[in-house]
């Protein structure tokens, strides 16, 4: 096939392209907010992305930290910040194989 008939493909090298153009891993997804006012607030061990969408909404997302140092990558032209904004995953596991019982729900 040719070239921009594989989007798939396309997306997965766009993404590895992305993470060594800024010299990181790309096991995140990519939310391009280009022209969007943005600022980096630390609070206590924690770090907060804060970004204003075109509404004048604020919008906070947790900076995700390696080795004590927060994800933040910059080059000339661009950063790039690695946080935690409004993502939920269900864990599924089968009932048995739980290391500790802390707290159920349903």
């Amino acid at each position: 096939m040719a070239k921009g008939k594989e989007p798939v493909q396309d997306f997965v090298q766009a993404g590895k392209r992305v993470a060594d153009f800024f010299g990181c891993e790309g096991d995140f997804f990519l939310k391009p907010l280009l022209d969007l006012e943005w600022t980096v607030r630390q609070d206590d061990d924690f770090y907060f992305l804060c970004y204003w969408l075109e509404n004048e909404k604020k919008v906070e997302a947790v900076i995700v930290k390696k080795n004590g140092e927060p994800l933040i990558y910059k080059t000339k032209d661009y950063s790039m910040v690695v946080a935690i904004d409004c993502v939920k995953i269900g864990f599924i596991f089968r009932n048995g194989k739980n290391i500790t019982e802390l707290h159920t729900e349903g």
